[in-house]
């Protein structure tokens, strides 16, 4: 196996190596390339990918005159980071938000379909009546929920008794209904985590802060009259052309990157001031080492690096998903827009799951959300399995996944007709969980991080699981690069 000495010499190139050709891994290399600016004959990039294609969790595909997206297919616009990036890759005009005149959310309970109130966020309602008109809560249920605005917030002696699960902060504001009919099947549509281990510091942190600045979540979401109602659809978008043009355009932006796909680096270990990468093909030592993969991957791959950081890593677990796309003729779902309009989907609670005998975590129209994902007569429908708990459903062969999906659908939508398009995606280990202790555990990381020269950690795992979070990430990850690297080198 050959072995690529790097370059050491004052003046000659610095070799940066990134592992992972996700949207962490792709930004990352985009920055380094933009801030190297006059100085980009000085750094050259590697990026190692061990699949065959580049941007991870997110792909477009289209199937007839259907645009159909086999991982996300929406980002959220209020945090500016992608904004900014799809302005500079010149993508601002082919940005589309979510047609949220008119649609909503459903959620399932008591057996039948409920549309989520108007106004409801996520965990808490900012509008009262939609809230009190719902048929979703029991009458004692709704009084507990309103009286959160009363209830006083909870005195936090010191930053390491700060964190609570999710669902032990909505349990103490707004009572068990709230949890287990509403926010434990929204949370688990974000996250495909349990809210009984989530981090409420790490994964609704703006809900705690309403809590110990204004004394009620609800009081101060009124105050700010957030028009919103389920997941918010009114603040998400894509693009004409799908999420995975967003990846085609930093691909074409990158044309001195060596990208290596379908290349696994197997192992890192320490060479001198540098890292020496064994990956599938050959062994390669470059001065710095950007980890853009999940920290799992980071943890096994660096365990010859440093045990300790290894450890900490292997800490931060990761959820499975599985995602079935349809295509049905929109006719054949006709009695669910009858009683209900234009929806969005619907998020299932998972005691609902378990009471109704349910698969599906979730399930949404797509063609619904965007304009032109489908032809008028036809509409794309993704179904949701897995999660937390459930990884056994991701070892199911496609046959079995395709017929849990379909027998669900089949009791909630009542098609007149099948679908003429079917497939699965699968997602092992793909959703970080933020679960209790997080944000202490980042502290030990990065506190190791900065103990260990040359090595730089970005993605998902870390601080924001949404497209703009890794985006945001991979930023900072790059300037923290090339910070250091004009200190000792330019």
């Amino acid at each position: 196996m050959m072995v690529e000495v790097s370059k050491q010499e004052k003046g000659g190139p610095r070799r940066v190596a990134i592992v992972g050709g996700g949207i962490s891994g792709l930004v990352t290399a985009y920055r380094l390339r933009q801030q190297a600016g006059p100085q980009s004959e000085k750094l050259k990039i590697t990026l190692y990918e061990a699949s065959p294609r580049l941007g991870g969790v997110i792909e477009t595909l289209k199937w007839q005159d259907c645009l159909i997206e086999s991982g996300p297919d929406s980002f959220i616009t209020n945090k500016p980071f992608l904004l900014d990036l799809a302005k500079e890759l010149n993508l601002s005009d082919r940005i589309v938000r979510v047609q949220s005149e008119g649609g909503g959310a459903l959620v399932y309970s008591g057996g039948r379909m409920h549309s989520v109130p108007d106004g409801f966020v996520m965990l808490a309602p900012s509008k009262l009546l939609p809230f009190a008109a719902s048929g979703i809560l029991s009458p004692a249920g709704k009084m507990r929920a309103l009286m959160e605005m009363v209830i006083p917030q909870r005195k936090v002696e010191s930053p390491s008794g700060a964190d609570e699960s999710l669902a032990d902060f909505v349990r103490r504001r707004f009572g068990a209904e709230v949890l287990d009919k509403l926010a434990q099947p929204m949370v688990a549509g974000i996250y495909v985590g349990d809210a009984e281990k989530l981090s409420a510091q790490s994964v609704a942190a703006r809900f705690l802060e309403m809590e110990q600045t204004k004394g009620s979540v609800i009081r101060a979401l009124m105050k700010n009259r957030e028009k919103s109602s389920g997941a918010r659809y009114g603040l998400f978008a894509s693009f004409d052309g799908g999420i995975g043009t967003l990846v085609e355009a930093l691909l074409a932006n990158l044309p001195d990157v060596e990208l290596r796909r379908d290349c696994a680096v197997r192992r890192i270990e320490r060479n001198g001031a540098g890292y020496l990468l064994k990956s599938d093909a050959d062994e390669v030592c470059y001065d710095r080492l950007v980890m853009a993969c999940p920290a799992a991957s980071a943890s096994s791959m660096l365990s010859a690096v440093n045990p300790t950081l290894a450890s900490q890593l292997a800490k931060i677990q990761s959820a499975s998903s599985v995602v079935v796309n349809f295509v049905f003729e929109k006719e054949a779902l006709a009695s669910l827009e009858k009683r209900f309009g234009r929806t969005f989907g619907a998020v299932i609670p998972l005691k609902e799951r378990k009471a109704s005998n349910l698969t599906l975590i979730a399930f949404s129209f797509a063609s619904n959300k965007y304009p032109l994902r489908a032809p008028d007569k036809e509409i794309i429908v993704r179904a949701f399995l897995g999660g937390v708990g459930e990884e056994e459903t991701l070892a199911l062969p496609d046959d079995v996944l395709l017929r849990l999906a379909e027998e669900d659908l089949s009791r909630l939508l009542a098609p007149t007709r099948p679908a003429h398009y079917r497939r699965v995606h699968r997602y092992p280990a793909s959703m970080p969980q933020y679960n209790l202790g997080h944000e202490a555990l980042l502290a030990e990381i990065e506190e190791t991080v900065a103990d260990q020269p040359g090595l730089y950690l970005t993605g998902a795992s870390y601080r924001g699981v949404g497209i703009p979070d890794c985006v945001n990430s991979a930023n900072l990850c790059a300037k923290k690069l090339m910070a250091e690297l004009a200190e000792s080198v330019y």
